[in-house]
């Protein structure tokens, strides 16, 4: 991808790609500051607008984990499954909440799919922002999978 200026420009002219771009950028610190609000405005630009499917596992992080909005599982939930069935990062997302989640998430069997289906993954990066970016996993990640499945 081009030098965040360049994004920034190109997603401010309705690129969607470089939209989702600015966004993790801001979400990440990566090229510029941290800046949770113009991630949210980025993000879900490309998510909403341009109907990218990796912005909306950023938005489910971003409520996931309450980085710039109000912390909201219902919502995060909402994102990750708008998603599932095309990004690894959105399945992992939901199989820790449905594994580790608040009696209004928890589904451990919903969970054990979710990790078995990721136990396997070969997409991996070790850089976790840059494996937020790709939709990888990081090695850690599959392990985690692969642990669930062997407790089952």
């Amino acid at each position: 991808m081009a030098d965040f200026n360049e994004a920034l420009k190109n997603a401010e002219r309705g690129s969607v790609v470089s939209q989702g771009y600015v966004g993790w950028c801001y979400l990440y610190g990566r090229g510029t500051d941290v800046n949770y609000p113009e991630a949210l405005r980025w993000l879900s630009a490309a998510a909403y607008e341009g109907r990218a499917s990796r912005a909306f596992v950023h938005l489910g992080d971003m409520y996931a984990q309450g980085r710039g909005v109000v912390k909201s599982v219902s919502e995060a939930v909402r994102h990750y499954k708008a998603v599932v069935d095309s990004e690894l990062r959105a399945q992992l997302a939901l199989a820790r909440l449905y594994s580790q989640g608040d009696a209004s998430t928890l589904n451990p069997n919903e969970a054990s799919k979710l990790y078995s289906s990721l136990a396997d993954c070969n997409h991996v990066h070790d850089d976790p922002a840059v494996a937020a970016f790709a939709g990888a996993l990081t090695g850690a990640e599959v392990e985690e999978a692969k642990a669930h499945t062997r407790k089952r």
